[in-house]
């Protein structure tokens, strides 16, 4: 080869050229994130608009059903679901991944544009955003002192929270627990009724009197001096909102606000609350912008903090209770760890074979040139440095050293059988060139599918698969560059060794020789060795059938969410009740050291729903599991908090955003009717929680949500000229209360919110004697003209591509796996199949596992195709590649053995680890089959040439199978926080390495001479004798 050649009798072009990839791999180094996941972009788009007051029912009618209607016709739309809540309609639209975000974010906004006419008068402009995973808050600070609530609020919103959004990096920072400073006026009834005012009055004269209005420019002495001029009517006190008049009577006397009211200068309403083990407080949570770096954006807000904790007010503490930029470090400083033992114990076992120095270095050349070399094409493409490179890195480690491996073991015995370094260099590496290319094309072959995979898998493998792919193509440029240029120079013949490196040595040739003999057996006795290797792949499909299937491995990150739903209607006081307990009874574990929670967060500020966050000791420093832990807080909330309709605790989600629920399990139960839905719905959840295989098994449904009804009676409301809308009006007011204006106080704005004491809006009789002013404009009780009473009614109406939908959803327990459960379900469904009208589909991680097998086994079909051709334009042969990946099923039994051995689930790792592994162990099959065909140009004949050239490969072979065996064990034992994922790839690639190695040996040989058997068989029964030998 030209290259080889040009590298020997140049050293410094080649020392330069692969110098060049370094240097360029540095810088790209300083340039790149840090992140957990590559980023994946789903073309998921939402679109909600609110009309105020209105119940779900009416909600889904009036403006769910007209939206789906109406975007139902966007191309690429994979699934619409939508949620009908009170006065808030939302619908989720799922596009193919394959289209774009943007695009179709602006169709959706074009199709809603044509139908906002159509939509009730009173709805809001519907909002049409697309879904961003970034969304999910990345830290969680809270503060706590020795401060009044306003006063905490106040600091942490005016000072904290300033200070963290000019942070590089945030993109909204949001107060939890916190109650603002608000003008609270008070109505009395009593006093209402007596002096005629209602509440329409009061929120009117809040508007007309508290008011700091531009009165436009004065211009004076011939225009040469000009003022702006104000009108300056705002109040600014409780008692200046007290003096503002509501009316002027007759009589000369004045109702003012005090008249009717008590002004408070007090804070909102408590909506939501936050405690860290016990104590409350008011939290920030802080979002990163879009596409933002979370350990960057994290880094700076930390140094942030430490600031702000220096100027803090006494006595006030500043806790970051989460955040999420910590376990990515951890997780990714462990990946680096695991690449960085991988590394040495390649150069043990490099050493170990070659037993001598020289040929070790150059051969670990190869590791650092080439992942430097590869982040350059890391900074080109725009990856991370992430799990999936990272592990993508220390599965190559055994592989980047394979090719020079073989070259520098051809260059060593062709020096030490008396050759000149040079020539040897040049020679030896011409003679297995075809080797390496082949095993190196063959590795390519199989992780370029990888990288290209469909749907999600697809996007989530895409860099693992080219990480790879950069990195072994660099080492198969260093192999035949740097490796043989360096071969050149530095070795020397290596005479007898002495101590333990002979005894060594010694072990090296009595294996050899061992190996001869075998090698002659195996291939007399071809066919029982071939019967043999069948018996192996059966062996492989019996433990295969003993390895449960699941998407991702249930993982010990030493941290997990609970979410506990109290009954609907559950008010704020409530929550924090049961938030103490369920904190007491969670840090009862000695293993939990942290317990965060929160009610009345997120977008629907409900105050029935806790959420926690409960983070335990490294899991390095205990004895049992996170799952064993998850299962204790399951029974301690249930005790702590038995009138929760729902418990749930699952794992932290690895990827957000991702449009499918995190839950395991989730049945989608669909059909015309909300009562027989809901009714099939019980009937499944209950046979579900009478089965060991599920937990945390829960229905979408909420029914019986509390809710006031204030009936309008047309006839007497039209006899008393009251119209409905003054009724909602006046209600509104009184009962949920009215932001009136506003008032500004040191540059600062505060709301001013009307509504009824709390003392006055107990009972029903309270709300029957509300004010309400007649078409006469006297004031009438609302009782005269409505009627009050309590219903219940569903929160939500939930529905799935335009179907009325009820979703059971249930998690695994420790120890059972997805596709045990799936099939569980299935028993159920076919022991209780739905009534007629009624369809169910399976969603959630189920769904994903069923997409993940079909994503796999289109990966591995093209695989295959791909080593085919790759080998079969190698050899210019159209037999031999498939001789050469018989060795593909003689991994299985080894693999799925170590899998079943190890108590491990064929996860989506597991099958990327499985298909990996068929190039991995081609690489064996090449370096015999290519020195054989050698030895057969020279005219020997087929089992004669395999019978040479086994034994002189079998040192290759067995280097680049144990340095990729020991760099995969790392990723196998590793034991640190969240490395379950991972460990599935390490004992499926261990395991078939193992065997594969071994059976090769003996196989492939036997194999090799089964074309002449064939030949000469045919020719014995056509009658037809060669004039010369068939070999």
């Amino acid at each position: 080869m030209w290259l080889v050649d040009v590298s020997i009798r140049r050293p410094v072009f080649a020392t330069m050229l692969i110098l060049s990839l370094v240097v360029l791999g540095i810088v790209s180094f300083g340039n790149l994130g840090v992140d957990l996941f590559p980023k994946i972009e789903f073309p998921y788009v939402s679109v909600t608009t609110q009309l105020p007051g209105a119940s779900p029912d009416t909600v889904e009618t009036e403006i769910t059903d007209v939206v789906e209607e109406e975007v139902n016709t966007i191309s690429g739309l994979r699934q619409m679901r939508s949620i009908s809540s009170e006065g808030v309609s939302q619908v989720s639209l799922e596009f193919e991944l394959e289209e774009n975000a943007d695009v179709k974010a602006q169709d959706v906004r074009d199709s809603i544009a044509i139908i906002t006419g159509d939509l009730p008068e009173d709805a809001e402009v519907p909002v049409v955003a697309k879904v961003d995973p970034d969304a999910a808050p990345i830290m969680s600070i809270m503060l706590s002192g020795d401060m009044s609530v306003r006063e905490l609020t106040t600091y942490a919103d005016e000072v904290v929270k300033e200070r963290l959004q000019r942070v590089q990096g945030v993109g909204s920072v949001s107060l939890v627990g916190g109650r603002e400073r608000e003008m609270r006026v008070w109505l009395d009834p009593s006093a209402m009724r007596a002096r005629g005012v209602t509440a329409d009055d009061v929120v009117q004269a809040l508007a007309n009197e508290n008011a700091e209005l531009p009165g436009g420019r004065l211009e004076i002495e011939g225009r040469t001096r000009q003022f702006g001029a104000r009108t300056l009517a705002e109040a600014g006190t409780a008692e200046e909102f007290g003096n503002l008049a509501i009316a002027y009577r007759p009589n000369g006397q004045t109702t003012r606000i005090r008249d009717v009211a008590r002004i408070e200068d007090s804070v909102e309403d408590e909506t939501s609350y936050a405690q860290l083990n016990g104590r409350p407080g008011v939290v920030l949570e802080v979002r990163r912008q879009s596409g933002e770096n979370t350990v960057e954006v994290s880094n700076a807000l930390r140094d942030e903090i430490e600031r702000l904790r220096e100027g803090a007010p006494e006595g006030v503490d500043m806790v970051v209770a989460r955040d999420t930029a910590r376990f990515i470090e951890s997780a990714i400083e462990d990946v680096l760890f695991d690449l960085a033992i991988a590394i040495v114990l390649v150069v043990l076992v490099t050493f170990l074979f070659l037993l001598s120095w020289r040929a070790t270095i150059i051969v670990l050349l190869a590791i650092p040139t080439s992942i430097i070399a590869t982040f350059t094409a890391f900074g080109a493409f725009d990856f991370t440095l992430n799990m999936m490179t990272l592990l993508a890195l220390t599965v190559a480690i055994g592989l980047l050293v394979d090719d020079a491996i073989v070259v520098v073991e051809a260059v060593q015995n062709d020096i030490d059988g008396g050759a000149e370094p040079r020539k040897a260099a040049s020679t030896a590496t011409q003679r297995v060139a075809l080797a390496v290319l082949a095993g190196t094309f063959a590795t390519l072959a199989v992780f370029v599918p990888i990288a290209f995979m469909e749907g999600i898998v697809g996007r989530f493998f895409f860099q693992y698969g080219l990480a790879i792919v950069f990195s072994v193509s660099v080492s198969l440029l260093v192999a035949f560059t740097l490796t043989p240029m360096l071969s050149a120079r530095f070795l020397r013949p290596e005479k007898g060794h002495v101590g333990w490196l002979g005894r060594i040595e010694n072990f090296h040739k009595a294996l050899r020789s061992r190996y001869e003999s075998l090698i002659g057996w195996a291939i007399r006795r071809r066919y029982l060795v071939l019967l043999g290797a069948l018996v192996s792949v059966f062996i492989g499909g019996f433990f295969a059938s003993l390895v449960p299937a699941t998407f991702m491995t249930s993982t010990d990150r030493s941290e997990f969410l609970a979410t506990v739903e109290l009954p609907l209607g559950t008010g704020i006081e409530t929550a924090k009740d049961a938030a103490i307990r369920a904190d007491q009874a969670l840090r009862e574990h000695p293993e939990i050291d942290l317990v965060f929670v929160t009610a009345g967060a997120g977008t629907n500020q409900s105050t029935n729903i806790l959420n926690l966050y409960v983070g335990l000791t490294p899991k390095n420093d205990r004895d049992i599991h996170q799952g064993e832990i998850m299962s204790f807080a399951r029974e301690a909330l249930a005790q702590a908090v038995p009138e929760a309709n729902d418990l749930l605790a699952e794992d932290v989600p690895w990827v957000s955003g991702s449009g499918v629920g995190q839950m395991a399990i989730d049945l989608v139960v669909t059909g015309p009717d909300l009562e027989s839905i809901n009714d099939y719905a019980i009937l499944v959840a209950d046979q579900m929680r009478a089965s060991p295989e599920f937990v945390d098994v829960q229905t979408s449904y909420e029914g019986g949500r509390p809710e006031l009804q204030i009936r309008l009676d047309r006839n007497r409301a039209a006899d008393l000229g009251v119209s409905a809308r003054s009724l909602a009006t006046a209600s509104q007011t009184l009962i949920g209360g009215t932001e009136a204006g506003s008032f500004e106080d040191e540059g600062r704005r505060y709301d001013v919110r009307v509504r009824l004491e709390e003392s006055r809006r107990q009972t029903l009789i309270d709300i029957e004697t509300l004010p309400v002013r007649s078409g006469d404009g006297t004031v009438v009780d609302l009782a005269a003209v409505a009627e009050v009473g309590v219903a219940d009614g569903p929160a939500q109406i939930d529905r799935i591509d335009r179907a009325r939908q009820i979703s059971v959803r249930a998690n695994t327990p420790p120890g059972v796996a997805l596709s045990t459960a799936v099939d569980r379900l299935d028993e159920i469904l076919a022991e209780n199949p739905p009534p007629e009208g009624l369809e169910t589909l399976t969603e959630g991680m189920a769904r994903r596992l069923a997409d993940t097998a079909d994503a796999i086994i289109f990966a591995f079909i093209l695989a295959l195709v791909a080593l085919y051709i790759v080998l079969a334009s190698q050899f210019d042969s159209f037999g031999q590649p498939i001789l050469i990946m018989l060795t593909a099923p003689l991994s299985f039994s080894g693999a799925f053995a170590a899998m079943w051995l190890s108590g491990q689930e064929m996860s989506l790792f597991g099958q990327i680890g499985l298909i990996a592994l068929m190039g991995i162990v081609m690489k064996n099959g090449i370096l015999l089959v290519d020195q054989a065909n050698q030895y057969r140009d020279s005219g020997e004949e087929a089992a004669e040439a395999m019978r040479r050239a086994a034994p002189e490969r079998l040192r290759p072979v067995l280097m680049t199978a144990l340095a990729a065996i020991f760099g995969m064990m790392p990723v196998a034992f590793a034991q640190s926080d969240g490395a379950e994922w991972r460990n599935a790839m390490g004992f499926i690639i261990i395991g078939g390495l193992t065997t594969s190695t071994f059976l090769t040996l003996l196989v492939v040989p036997a194999a090799y001479a089964l074309p002449s058997d064939f030949r000469r068989f045919w020719l014995r029964i056509t009658n037809w004798s060669p004039l010369r030998g068939t070999g």
